[in-house]
């Protein structure tokens, strides 16, 4: 319990500063003054001012915010101007910034990461000729689960030909015709099993239900870089992808809400460090890509009214954007609502499947997928 506590805290209070941090940065760029730099909600633990900012530490660690000196808009009808280092003052493209800069900071602390793990871990082998011929998981309801196959074993024949690496294994195995022998080593134990014919799924004649094992190669420095980015426009496209599917096909979407990330962490923090580290990232991407939203009370809507000050030189009216605060708030609930309701259901209620079932998605270039044979 404790380690998931410090987990939790470990995954998510560098994203929340680091987005902050963005907002802050931004805010110093153009001229706006900051009142207030807080990590944490409720009551102030730590403070200490510095110039114009009072930095704070408060006692709920999940959040934080950045105040800047005045309103976010200025009410036409107000008797004085807005003084010059205030937020409203600013011309609409130096508000846009700064409301966006929160998230493109997640974006870019996670391309940080992406890049420092591939550059430690190397990257995945994506040709099947340098993959050996390793079994690296069986899929559960495929042959190969009832051969007793298991992830490491080393095959060596199918039907009496020798393989030696992943390319030579598939092609065997898609050449196939009738019953299947496999002769694998298994530590210092080679052995052999059949399979016949009738035993594949219908429709699904060569169909093994292994996968191949993820082998790691060095990369430059330079290729790490590169991979950062890509694995942050990766995980926007898949996420975007999956969510217009899901409203496309009239179904409700797979959303994670507080549970569900809990949980996530949870789990990450019981296996290696990678994936520990990795999630940090990709929880930055959902962060950022959420934050850009056009919801109004998100930073996506307000950058929505900053580009429409852009574009008419004029800010909607106080009553326009107070209902559009108020649809967002209502909005936001709804969506917190709904995604702790499908946690609790899929974590405390899970479906059983009598078969599990992989099912092959697009995977980045750089990033070898396990294949299923």
């Amino acid at each position: 319990m404790l380690l998931s506590i410090i987990a939790v805290l470990v995954v998510l209070s560098p994203i929340v500063i680091v987005h902050e941090f963005g907002h802050y940065l931004a805010c110093r760029l153009t001229g706006i003054r900051v009142n207030e730099f807080s990590f944490g909600f409720g009551k102030i633990l730590w403070h200490k001012k510095v110039g114009d900012t009072d930095y704070q530490v408060r006692a709920i660690p999940f959040g934080g915010f950045v105040e800047p000196a005045g309103p976010m808009f200025h009410p036409q009808d107000a008797p004085e101007p807005p003084k010059p280092y205030e937020f409203a003052a600013k011309k609409w493209y130096a508000k846009f910034f700064m409301v966006v800069n929160g998230a493109l900071f997640n974006y870019l602390f996670a391309a940080v990461i992406f890049s420092a793990l591939i550059y430690i871990k190397g990257a995945p082998e994506t040709d099947p000729l340098l993959i050996k011929a390793e079994i690296g998981s069986v899929v559960k309801g495929y042959p190969a689960e009832q051969l007793s196959l298991q992830a490491g074993d080393i095959i060596t024949r199918v039907n009496g030909q020798a393989v030696s690496n992943w390319k030579e294994l598939t092609e065997a195995l898609q050449n196939r015709q009738g019953d299947l022998s496999l002769t694998y080593r298994r530590e210092n134990e080679t052995k052999e099993v059949f399979l016949k014919a009738n035993d594949f799924k219908a429709g699904e004649p060569t169909t093994l239900g292994i996968t191949a094992p993820l082998e790691y190669k060095p990369v430059s420095l330079w290729e790490a870089i590169k991979f950062g980015p890509y694995q942050c426009y990766y995980w926007t496209k898949l996420s975007l992808t999956s969510l217009g599917s899901s409203f496309k096909q009239k179904k409700a979407p797979e959303l994670a809400g507080p549970i569900g990330i809990v949980n996530i962490i949870h789990q990450a923090a019981h296996r290696n460090w990678t994936d520990f580290v990795f999630l940090i990232a990709l929880l930055s991407v959902a962060v950022g890509m959420f934050n850009l939203f056009p919801i109004p009370i998100l930073d996506g809507g307000y950058a929505l009214v900053y580009l429409w000050e852009g574009l008419t030189n004029k800010l909607p009216t106080e009553k326009t954007l107070n209902v559009a605060v108020n649809c967002g708030l209502y909005l936001l609930i709804l969506l917190v609502v709904y995604a702790s309701y499908s946690d609790i259901k899929r974590i405390f209620f899970p479906v059983k499947a009598q078969t599990a079932i992989t099912e092959t998605t697009e995977q980045p270039t750089e990033e070898a997928n396990h294949v299923q044979d």
